[in-house]
């Protein structure tokens, strides 16, 4: 299905999508989107509403927790495979084919940014605070913001060879940065990912994201089922058992102390022992893409089929 080949992009299995098959579409019409008949790939809360945007350029964005979705369709037909917010008024968008798009009104309206792409699809973006934001994809592309996502510079990751996709990129307690990728790519970054030190890999195969617990263990999932746990910042890794082949796409910390990782064929396995062990929850029958908990303890996901809530299992 082409929607599963999209979620596949984002996890990095269908490199070809990333490098070029998400070819330019003839404009939506104007109507208003079902929020459970769409692909969506990221999903966050602003500080102000929910955001979640997907393919052809929708976004969408929610008021009152996720009870009813507001479509909005941006200047871009590209699919958008990652947001971040700086403030509440001021965001980023990110997809296929290098697009960049910015809010300056909580989500409302987007405006194309130039940015030095190459057309190369961007799977992510993040705020660091303060103005500063990055954004990563394939083939090594990684761009830096200093100005809340208004004007964009590429830099090199790692070293100036370096060309692995990049999968996601998450702030850590003590104020560094973690980076996981294709390849078992996982570096560091001790200066808002000015530069970046490459750790040592346990693994050959991708990376697709990673998820800093409440002990400060970190926790790294991707292809084929892999989850594997650090101790030591990640200096070394252990893996854990999950009894399956199927790929993890996202993770999420619960307040409950709950570790949820989730993935395609509406995978999702909890952890309540701080990663050590894993078990398989209920199917969603739909591939995810990533979740967020709401005020109430609900859990939030999207992916194939839009938004839906998921049952995590044990609550607070």
């Amino acid at each position: 299905m082409l929607l599963l080949r999209h979620l596949s992009c984002l996890a990095g299995l269908c490199l070809a999508l990333a490098s070029g098959l998400c070819w330019a579409e003839k404009p939506s019409l104007e109507y208003p989107i079902n929020p459970s008949r769409v692909l969506l790939l990221n999903i966050m809360d602003s500080g102000k509403q929910l955001v979640a945007v997907g393919e052809r350029g929708v976004v969408m964005l929610s008021a009152d927790q996720a009870s009813t979705w507001k479509s909005i369709r941006t200047s871009s037909n590209r699919t958008l495979t990652g947001v971040a917010f700086d403030s509440p008024e001021v965001g980023v968008a990110v997809g296929h084919g290098g697009a960049v798009l910015r809010t300056e009104d909580g989500g409302q309206s987007w405006t194309s940014v130039e940015a030095d792409t190459n057309g190369d699809a961007l799977l992510g973006v993040v705020s660091m605070g303060q103005g500063r934001m990055v954004t990563w994809g394939a083939f090594g592309l990684y761009l830096v913001s200093n100005d809340a996502g208004a004007s964009w510079e590429r830099m090199s990751v790692i070293d100036e060879d370096f060309d692995r996709h990049i999968s996601q990129i998450i702030g850590l307690k003590d104020g560094r940065w973690l980076l996981v990728g294709e390849s078992g790519t996982l570096a560091v970054s001790a200066d808002r990912g000015v530069t970046w030190q490459r750790l040592e890999s346990p693994y050959e195969g991708s990376f697709f994201g990673a998820v800093q617990i409440a002990s400060g263990d970190l926790i790294a999932f991707g292809m084929r089922g892999n989850i594997w746990r650090s101790s030591d910042a990640g200096n070394t890794w252990s893996k854990g058992e999950t009894g399956t082949t199927i790929a993890f796409n996202g993770a999420l910390k619960l307040k409950s102390g709950r570790i949820l990782v989730f993935g395609n064929s509406g995978l999702i396995m909890a952890s309540d022992d701080q990663g050590q062990h894993f078990q398989r929850l209920p199917t969603t029958q739909a591939s995810l893409a990533k979740a967020i908990q709401l005020k109430t303890g609900e859990v939030i996901a999207v992916g194939d089929r839009g938004v839906m809530t998921i049952d995590a299992g044990r609550q607070e």
